[in-house]
């Protein structure tokens, strides 16, 4: 960690584009950040990758493709999870939330490693996938589950699986922020019985609502204040170390709600969302 009289240094930028709103993030084994962007105005969504030690991007402005037309209308596409170096795609059905089809995607080069249309991602098992395929019989809609190969796309030779099965598999699944290794933070308001001890030691006695995560000798607090006066919220990031003041930026003015959970770490660098459409790196060590 830095010492505790110098001040953390700013990594990098990325600019997601005039009108965008950073939407999802996730990293791969290798550490890359892939994430999805969305265009409200013109209703689509691309996805971009970034080296996270230089903030080279790999990859930007990615439309999601089925065959030759744009997946799930090139609005209603996401991330579902990771796998190595790939990056897993769905789109949803019309008209409806349920995620169908999967693309395996090295972001790096851009290209589709294999891509399935014919079924749903239900859970990375890390060398399987649990997935779901629908089917009609007699009239009537019907889902099995089958596992497939992660790196492949091919299905993997098991038995049926009935519906208590699935569950139990599901809860094996480990979540995504403990698989890509990422910090999350927790939320602390005033009404809570007591504030962790490395918030009592900057003095922070919550007169708003806040969240933090706590990393070494590092305390890290996003701050969401509410204008008396126009009703509009700041939310503004602030790092100590022990009890330094090492690094401080806005991530929104003005805004309609809190912006709740845009800032996490990874290995040794904290990201945050500046006004949703800008990623910022700042490095720890």
């Amino acid at each position: 960690m830095k010492n505790k009289k110098e001040q953390l240094s700013l990594r990098w930028r990325y600019d997601a584009g005039h009108g965008a709103l950073v939407w999802h993030m996730m990293f791969t084994d290798r550490g890359d950040l892939v994430g999805q962007k969305r265009f409200a105005s013109n209703r689509q969504t691309l996805f971009f990758c970034i080296e996270p030690d230089t903030g080279k991007v790999l990859c930007d402005n990615y439309l999601l493709m089925d065959h030759a037309l744009p997946a799930g209308d090139g609005w209603f596409t996401g991330l579902e999870t990771t796998r190595k170096d790939l990056a897993y795609c769905y789109a949803c059905l019309p008209l409806s939330p349920e995620h169908k089809g999967v693309w395996a995607i090295d972001f790096r080069t851009g290209r589709v490693v294999w891509s399935r249309s014919d079924i749903g991602f239900v859970a990375n098992l890390n060398d399987r996938f649990l997935v779901s395929r629908s089917s009609v019989f007699g009239g009537f809609p019907e889902r099995s589950f089958l596992f497939v190969d992660p790196l492949t796309g091919s299905n993997i030779s098991h038995h049926a699986l009935d519906s208590a099965q699935v569950n139990a598999l599901r809860n094996e699944a480990v979540p995504e922020e403990i698989r890509q290794k990422v910090i999350l933070p927790c939320f602390f308001t005033e009404e809570m019985a007591e504030a962790p001890s490395a918030l009592k030691n900057i003095g922070f006695t919550a007169p708003t609502p806040c969240e933090y995560i706590l990393q070494g000798a590092l305390t890290v607090v996003a701050l969401h204040e509410k204008t008396k006066l126009t009703g509009l919220w700041r939310s503004s990031l602030k790092v100590w170390s022990t009890d330094r003041l090492v690094y401080a930026d806005s991530m929104a003015e003005c805004a309609g709600t809190p912006r709740l959970n845009n800032f996490l770490i990874r290995s040794d660098n904290l990201y945050y969302l500046k006004e949703k459409g800008e990623i910022v790196c700042v490095a720890l060590s």
